[in-house]
């Protein structure tokens, strides 16, 4: 039961964020979205991941990480649904940002949970989660305009919360026999409350604010969130404005998003067998990099019949690997279950919030200059944060020996 809960989880993750941008112009006419109201809806799913990465730390002490999973689809279904059936702007953003939340939960806890049951499986099982994300990533861009044009863009947005139920079975089911372990006193110290001072770091024990491994984590979250995000919102405006039909934008979406797959399965394989994290990581930051002046070079050029937009986005796509490698940082970087808790929580809540500004900056500088060059500025120089992270957490040591700086 376990098992199934974190598939099904992990395929719901990303449905409700990848899923509203290729409708995005309808949903504007609707509801009368401004420049400002479609910046915050950008800035939606990394806010509710911040907020929650930081929050869940605190529920998980309190819960425990069944009764926690069980509360994100919960969340997740309820604002998806909530959102599709609102005529207003307000309205809509909030319900957004619960279903945000509820997704965000599942974001920080997966890890963890994953280190509970599946100790030995760890590798395996990251490669299985990351590629179910990239799945469910590719799948709502696929099938959005397709069912916005069969039932309207409100069954497209809302259409994503049967997931998010379906994934609350097996929760309920791991759940039901037994109560779920709450953390005990000794683990509890190692999972950090924000805004509580945690007690100084020693010898497997160690506040992530306080390790090298703690930040570096969040410097990869903050460059892959700015990254990723950012294209989820506007790839498809990009390639529309380069030419290309709201169709078209739709499929390049999902197959930005798919190819996430293999990296999805290849990096912590690939991270287990060698460990090495540095060429992995450096090596996403280049695809990310040399993709994106592909794209801003070339996005018309044609190659015997072969649109290039396709290349560039294929390399630009495989940057993803960023995220499968700091998603397997939190389990390979941390000794017991609530060091991966804390370092999960710790790492996606302030690189979530930071990342924030990914989608909204990008937005923002082609409002204010015209130019898509200047906003793809913005990107390169979060890659710049991202290198620094792997740079950081390349060396290997446990979060709970790690001292301060």
């Amino acid at each position: 039961m376990a098992l199934a809960g974190v598939l099904l989880t992990a395929f719901t993750l990303r449905l409700g964020v990848s899923g509203v941008s290729p409708v995005l112009e309808r949903l504007s006419t609707d509801l009368h979205l401004t420049a400002a109201n479609t910046g915050v809806l950008a800035m939606m799913p990394t806010l509710g991941f911040a907020l929650t990465g930081f929050l869940t730390a605190f529920l998980m002490r309190r819960m425990g990480l069944e009764a926690l999973l069980m509360l994100s689809c919960a969340l997740a279904a309820a604002g998806l649904v909530a959102r599709a059936l609102c005529t207003d702007v307000i309205l809509f953003l909030v319900f957004t940002f619960v279903a945000m939340c509820g997704l965000g939960i599942g974001n920080v806890a997966l890890p963890p949970v994953i280190k509970k049951y599946f100790p030995n499986r760890i590798a395996p099982l990251t490669a299985v989660y990351s590629m179910l994300l990239g799945v469910s990533t590719a799948m709502a861009p696929f099938f959005a305009v397709p069912i916005a044009d069969a039932a309207g863009w409100r069954a497209s947005v809302g259409s994503w919360a049967v997931f998010s139920a379906a994934a609350l079975v097996p929760w309920l089911g791991v759940r039901w026999p037994q109560p779920a372990r709450v953390l005990g006193a000794s683990e509890l110290a190692e999972v950090p409350v924000p805004g509580v001072t945690a007690p100084a770091a020693g010898p497997g024990r160690a506040s992530p604010w306080r390790t090298r491994v703690g930040w570096g984590v969040v410097l990869m979250f903050v460059g892959t969130s700015s990254n990723t995000f950012a294209m989820f919102t506007w790839l498809p405006r990009f390639v529309v404005h380069t030419g290309f039909s709201e169709h078209e934008a739709g499929a390049m979406l999902s197959f930005y998003a798919i190819l996430g797959l293999p990296v999805s399965l290849v990096v912590p394989l690939l991270v287990r067998r060698t460990g090495n994290t540095l060429v992995p990581g450096l090596c996403a930051v280049l695809l990310y990099g040399t993709g994106y002046l592909m794209l801003l070079q070339w996005p018309r050029e044609v190659l015997g019949g072969l649109p290039l937009v396709w290349v560039w986005i294929t390399i630009a796509g495989l940057g993803q690997a960023s995220f499968p490698l700091a998603l397997t940082l939190i389990n390979i970087r941390t000794r017991t279950t609530a060091g991966a808790g804390a370092l999960s929580g710790f790492g996606q809540g302030l690189g979530y919030l930071a990342g924030c500004a990914g989608p909204l900056m990008f937005g923002l500088l082609f409002g204010a200059t015209g130019n898509w060059w200047t906003s793809f500025g913005y990107l390169w120089l979060m890659l710049g944060v991202l290198a620094v992270g792997v740079l950081v957490t390349a060396p290997h040591r446990f979060m709970e020996d790690s001292g301060p700086g």
